[in-house]
């Protein structure tokens, strides 16, 4: 009885040798939950043993003029498997590392573009400080670079805590117009300048 099985098998793997598509059909439901198995041994996971299934199955059928049908066919279709996973594992460390690179490659961009963009705001918030009148741009200075406040400045400067307010928000204006004339684009970029 099992010379009798022995002879289905080798005739069956010799057909699939010769390329019978209805002799990979057969294989396909006799070993689909043994390999099914494997891959799930290699895995731990159902979707990922079911890809790899089917992707051994693929591979079966490209290899098939290694079958040797004398020798021992699970051991053959082990050997593929473990060689595929092995393959989607190489795969996959190198999409992840290739994503890891292309992540940290765009954040040092992003680092580099947002460090420009503070440079030139902060340049062109000079400029516009540098446009203000002496006493407006002395005030806008005291306040935002010194952190006096209203009063402070007042008394420092011996004008009233009205003409503070009136030159600080006047020095505002100011900057605000300078930015969007010479840079639209990046007028969020000086309110934090202006209030940082």
């Amino acid at each position: 009885m099992e010379k009798l099985e022995d002879f289905k098998k080798i005739k069956l793997l010799n057909a699939l040798k010769a390329g019978d598509s209805a002799a990979f059909n057969e294989i396909y439901h006799k070993y689909r939950q043994k390999i099914f198995g494997y891959a799930y041994h290699f895995t731990r996971c159902r979707e990922e043993a079911e890809e790899l299934t089917q992707d051994s199955f693929v591979r079966l059928w490209e290899n098939r003029a290694k079958i040797d049908p004398e020798k021992n066919f699970d051991a053959f279709i082990y050997t593929l498997i473990r060689n595929n996973f092995l393959g989607a594992l190489r795969k996959k460390a190198r999409e992840k590392a290739y994503t890891c690179e292309k992540l940290t490659n765009e954040q040092s961009f992003n680092a580099i573009e947002d460090e420009l963009d503070a440079k030139e705001s902060k340049q062109l918030a000079q400029e516009a400080i540098e446009s203000l009148s002496p006493q407006v741009k002395k005030i806008y200075l005291l306040s935002r670079n010194d952190y006096y406040s209203h009063e402070e400045i007042s008394q420092l400067m011996g004008i009233s805590k009205n003409t503070v307010n009136n030159h600080l928000k006047k020095s505002l204006g100011i900057m605000r117009k300078y930015f969007r004339t010479y840079s639209p684009e990046t007028i969020i970029s000086l309110v934090m300048v202006m209030f940082c």
